[in-house]
């Protein structure tokens, strides 16, 4: 019996705990519900800080109390283990909206044999040279099993040039192709038709796009601006995918 009394306790404490956090997350629901009635609460979830939960608005993070008297919007950091927690839930949370738009919605660029193992999304537009520096390494990508899936981003928005150079290549016969000769300066056929490109452009403010190229890896790793190829492969292959 006198065995039995600590493991009985020991796994009780766990129990009372999570006990604890949905207590603490129903009361935060509640108290969002009658003092911030204005925001959509999507999830409120527990951190490895006592007293500190988590909720997504949208694509939007936050960090409060139950009781709603202290709240920051920022980076947790895990110093222990170097580990940006916020970087990496926001991360998740933007290819659940990236992938919500879907392939369909892409031009891809996938390796000509074999199954790619692996994919990062590229925010990208023809306008921009850093843009055309990383599609020069797409074949080293596609060859070291990474497939590339491009959405349309005209910096300049709906109605710039850039934007109808990115409509054409999309509403061309050969996608790629035409994506590819804009890309390397050469000019396309105008063409318009239906198009993703709103969408994306909407995606792009939900995840935050600052400029362009965006990559995000499919562990949800969000890379700002261009990398060369062998360091997008060494991030890509050291990661696993969500």
């Amino acid at each position: 019996m006198k065995k039995i009394i600590p493991l009985f306790l020991g796994m009780l404490l766990p129990l009372c705990a999570v006990a604890d956090q949905q207590s603490d997350i129903q009361l935060l629901k509640d108290n969002m519900a009658k003092e911030m009635a204005d925001v959509v609460v999507d999830d409120v979830q527990a951190t490895p800080v006592t007293g500190l939960y988590q909720l997504t608005s949208g694509s939007r993070i936050f960090y409060l109390t139950p009781d709603l008297k202290y709240a920051f919007r920022g980076s947790l950091i895990d110093l222990d283990n170097q580990v940006d927690i916020t970087a990496e839930e926001q991360g998740k949370l933007s290819m659940k909206f990236i992938e919500k738009l879907g392939d369909e919605k892409m031009v891809v660029f996938g390796p000509k044999e074999g199954k790619a193992e692996r994919t990062i999304t590229v925010f990208t537009d023809t306008s921009c040279p850093y843009c055309a520096r990383l599609h020069e390494e797409v074949p080293q990508l596609n060859e070291a099993g990474i497939r590339v899936r491009y959405l349309l981003y005209p910096r300049a928005g709906i109605g710039s040039d850039a934007y109808k150079v990115l409509q054409s290549a999309w509403c061309a016969e050969d996608k790629q192709q035409a994506l590819s000769d804009a890309k390397n300066g050469k000019n396309i056929e105008e063409k318009s038709c239906d198009n993703p490109i709103a969408e994306t452009i909407q995606l792009a403010r939900e995840v935050g796009l600052q400029g362009t190229p965006l990559i995000f890896t499919d562990a949800g790793v969000m890379v700002s601006g261009y990398r060369p190829a062998n360091i997008l492969i060494e991030s890509v292959k050291s990661s696993k995918p969500l």
